[in-house]
């Protein structure tokens, strides 16, 4: 009996060694096009996010949070390396009548170059197995796709920046078909329960990008009903739209009790968060409202770039404490991989390490600058090359085409109304030198005067 007592005390110990020494899982999620308001958790009234939320009341929400670019595939670019889109020359994803306008856009990188060193290589490095349920849009030839960049697993993700239909036939060479009547987002969850599943015993990352709630406006006409009587909040009315999200919310769901279902829940750094802002309007289709932020994607007032974070890792994370950490996209890599216990400081990375505020919370804060370059035309005739920059409360937002400065004070102005620079020359000229420094250092593309333009 004490020989039994004696392996059974080993194997316990042994097991709890393991565990304790064991890297943590990495769970990411990024949706495409949810707003900084599209969770209730962030004060929708109209959205049902009761998963996101549980997230966040178990973990550490960022109220100022932000997307590198104000557009999907800049910021997925920036994901994977922790290098800004200006730095990578990866600004945008097409131009609106280029060559007819006042100025002409840069000729930016359309691709992830393999070169670069993306998150899963680098977590592969130090023993993860990788996988990617999703979206990619980073690169139309396929060995540019997530094969090629160190995914082990590739579920749904192709150089499409949206699904043909979230119903078959996908369209997807890399999702075969499901029955009829299946829905891509929830398809893509069971192929990530399936992966934590097979992979659950040594460390994984799982990027979990869905297509959600991007366009085409699409979901299972069961969960549609539930929202068409729904009381609006404001202009988030859409109850296809609010059905997408709910399915996103229930995708998030399926992924955290599959966590728990093989007791790594524990042991697994969970991130969520956007890759731009809400889309107000799409094809004279209202799809959401950002207020009270300005704006929507493809522009750098709030609206376009400011997006949900939240961060989740039982024992490490403060429980249901917000930060109003200023966090941006390029963050994540350098937090990432502080988390498993190997930091870089590699000079070109854009981003910086998280880890102290959401171990430790607001007494961790820092200050810091956060800047964007989009120097392209987009779909509306308001959607002009621009830069930003914010320093602590201030933003200033510069339009190459006119040269106009507009500066604002976040803290008294949200909504981004007030425009100070008339009145705050000199704040005005710092910040705008600031902003010009920054475009040198990271060597930021600029957009020229097109000499055939004429009015």
């Amino acid at each position: 009996m004490k020989t039994f007592n004696l392996i059974a005390l080993f194997l316990f110990l042994s097991q709890f060694s393991w565990a304790q020494n064991q890297k943590p899982n990495i769970v990411l999620i990024m949706a495409d096009d949810l707003g900084w308001r599209d969770l209730s958790v962030m004060g929708s009234k109209y959205y049902e996010t009761p998963n996101i939320d549980q997230l966040a009341a178990e973990g550490m929400l960022f109220t100022d949070a932000y997307s590198a670019a104000p557009v999907c595939s800049p910021t997925r670019a920036a994901l994977m390396t922790g290098k800004s889109p200006a730095r990578l020359h990866q600004t945008a994803v097409f131009d609106r009548d280029r060559g007819k306008m006042p100025l002409v856009p840069p000729e930016w990188q359309k691709f992830l170059p393999l070169e670069e060193m993306t998150i899963a290589e680098r977590l592969k490095e130090h023993g993860y197995t990788t996988a990617i349920m999703g979206k990619w849009h980073l690169g139309n030839e396929e060995e540019l796709w997530p094969e090629n960049q160190g995914f082990d697993v590739n579920v749904g993700a192709w150089k499409s920046g949206r699904p043909d239909s979230y119903f078959p036939p996908y369209k997807n060479p890399r999702l075969p078909d499901g029955p009829e009547g299946e829905y891509m987002t929830d398809r893509l969850a069971s192929e990530a329960v399936k992966f934590i599943n097979e992979n659950a015993d040594a460390p994984f990352f799982l990027y979990f990008p869905t297509y959600n709630p991007h366009s085409p406006i699409e979901a299972p006409e069961a969960t549609i009903a539930k929202f068409k009587d729904k009381k609006p909040d404001g202009e988030q009315d859409n109850p296809a739209y609010a059905a997408m999200i709910a399915h996103l919310d229930m995708a998030v769901a399926n992924i955290v009790q599959a966590l728990k279902d093989n007791g790594v829940e524990e042991n697994t750094l969970i991130v969520f968060t956007s890759d731009n802002g809400g889309v107000k309007t799409i094809w004279d289709v209202e799809v959401t409202d950002n207020a009270p932020l300005r704006a929507e994607k493809f522009l750098l007032y709030e609206g376009g770039i400011r997006v949900p974070l939240i961060v989740k890792w039982p024992g490490k994370t403060p429980t249901g404490k917000k930060t109003s950490q200023m966090a941006i996209t390029t963050d994540l890599v350098p937090t990432i991989m502080s988390a498993i216990g190997e930091p870089i400081f590699e000079p070109y990375l854009d981003g910086q390490d998280l880890t102290p505020v959401y171990q430790n919370g607001e007494a961790a804060k820092f200050p810091r600058m956060l800047a964007w370059h989009y120097p392209h035309y987009m779909p509306r005739q308001d959607m002009k090359p621009s830069s930003a920059i914010r320093i602590g409360d201030y933003k200033l937002v510069h339009w190459h085409e006119s040269h106009g400065i507009e500066l604002y004070n976040l803290a008294d102005d949200l909504g981004e109304q007030n425009n100070l620079a008339p009145e705050m020359p000199e704040k005005t000229l710092e910040m705008y030198d600031r902003l010009k420094e920054w475009r040198e250092e990271v060597g930021a593309l600029m957009p020229r005067p097109n000499p055939a333009y004429s009015k």
